[in-house]
């Protein structure tokens, strides 16, 4: 299980091409409140041999801001999480993949990945009551 936060591009495609799964687990603490945890599996696509399927879950709890009341809360988080990964800048040719995620310098970043999927829960609409 890797643990460490990030991997070289090159050798998770080339891990993977002999079909196997690279399985990961990253725990991740923003501030007192915010436990979280990401872990899941990267394996090949099947549609583009550039690119690796990520494939997680996120649970924990994350800090929120009612935008009705502007109080703070926390929220339960259990999402699955799938999408793709290519090695920088990625030009696709057919609709067959809805997201992409552009690794920077040949290094999958999971913290990174992290990070942006908890900023995009933040930047939604949130009420106390949900």
């Amino acid at each position: 299980m890797l643990t460490n936060s990030k991997i070289p591009f090159a050798r998770a495609l080339q891990t993977l091409r002999n079909e196997q799964k690279i399985p990961f687990c990253i725990d991740f603490k923003e501030n007192s409140k915010d436990v979280i945890k990401l872990e899941g599996f990267l394996s090949s696509c099947e549609y583009d041999t550039r690119l690796l399927k990520f494939q997680a879950r996120l649970s924990g709890q994350i800090e929120l801001v009612c935008d009705m009341s502007g109080q703070e809360y926390l929220k339960d988080l259990d999402e699955n999480l799938e999408f793709y990964l290519s090695d920088g800048i990625f030009c696709c040719e057919t609709e067959n993949f809805e997201e992409i995620i552009e690794c920077e310098n040949g290094m999958i970043d999971f913290l990174e990945i992290l990070r942006s999927e908890l900023e995009m829960i933040r930047c939604d609409f949130h009420t106390k009551d949900d």
